[in-house]
């Protein structure tokens, strides 16, 4: 750990993993008290890729990348910056980031978007000075947004749009060639609403969802692999969905935590397990232990695989 790593964490940073051109990630905030922003992030509706291409002939659909990042809005007011995770709280941005963002030509704005280890991922402007642009569908939107944005800084990154039928077919190729996480469908009609509206959707490649970190069972207790036991919530128990090793490069995470896991899929039926799940070192803090049910889960149609992960 550097010496500005240190002192990030020491103000409520959480360090990502190096970034791939050796540079140091930029830093992603943990929210001090969990007070509300008072915005409402709006979330994206899962649909499968059969049901997402079909959105390709439409007009009112345009497509972008679904990045492997962390939500993340940021709101300048009065010369200061606050970020907003994916709960609505407010969370304190990497200096980095700011001085790519001070070169945005605006008093004012509230812009929503990703972030990965170099980069933010910028693809809806909701106000900029004293317009509030909720109101306006997402076309109008992305237009201020490419406006403000696009061209200012390497860190900063308007999300390239698919709008054609053509475009967006090849896009969604693009995609897979690119072993991206998966792509976003956006109304491009739809005006502002905040939390699930189901008005936008993301179609993931790779299936993952969010986990409870428990004690393992008895049988698995001391069975010497540096795993963890996850589970889901499953209407009022908390259910046992398999254990899952950890590779050494990434810490133990703690019972209670929230753990993103990857998966092929989940067996069938009641006490079904995960299939080839595999964890690569991410804890979320911006998931709330309400979400992590068997509602995520992607089911095998047939019974005829083992149930154990």
């Amino acid at each position: 750990m550097t010496a500005s790593s240190g002192r990030k964490q020491a103000r409520g940073y959480q360090i990502a993993q190096a970034s791939t051109n050796g540079n140091e990630a930029i830093a992603v905030g943990l929210p001090a008290t969990k007070e509300h922003s008072g915005h409402t992030p709006e979330l994206l509706t899962p649909i499968e890729e059969p049901e997402a291409l079909l959105l390709a002939q439409d007009a009112t659909w345009w497509f972008q990348q679904k990045f492997d990042g962390r939500r993340l809005a940021v709101q300048k007011s009065e010369g200061k910056y606050s970020g907003i995770n994916k709960l609505g709280q407010i969370i304190p941005i990497d200096s980095r980031l700011t001085e790519s963002l001070d070169r945005v030509r605006a008093q004012r704005f509230l812009a929503d978007g990703e972030i990965t280890d170099s980069c933010f991922y910028v693809w809806d402007l909701l106000s900029v000075n004293e317009t509030d642009l909720r109101v306006q569908p997402y076309e109008i939107r992305y237009v201020h947004l490419t406006q403000h944005f696009r061209g200012v800084s390497d860190v900063l990154r308007v999300c390239e749009t698919a709008m054609t039928t053509k475009a967006k077919r090849d896009f969604v190729k693009k995609m897979h060639s690119a072993n991206a996480e998966g792509f976003v469908c956006k109304n491009r009609n739809a005006a502002y609403a905040g939390g699930r509206a189901g008005q936008h959707f993301k179609c993931k490649f790779v299936v993952t969802a969010s986990f409870i970190v428990g004690p393992k069972p008895e049988k698995k207790a001391n069975d010497g692999h540096r795993s963890i036991a996850v589970y889901l919530l499953d209407d009022t128990r908390r259910r046992f969905m398999g254990t899952v090793g950890v590779p050494d490069r990434y810490r133990l995470p703690k019972e209670g935590e929230i753990v993103e896991v990857q998966y092929l899929y989940c067996h069938p039926g009641p006490d079904g397990k995960l299939i080839q799940a595999k964890y690569f070192g991410k804890v979320r803090d911006d998931i709330e232990i309400a979400e992590c049910s068997v509602s995520q889960l992607k089911v095998k149609a047939n019974d005829s695989d083992p149930i154990e992960s």
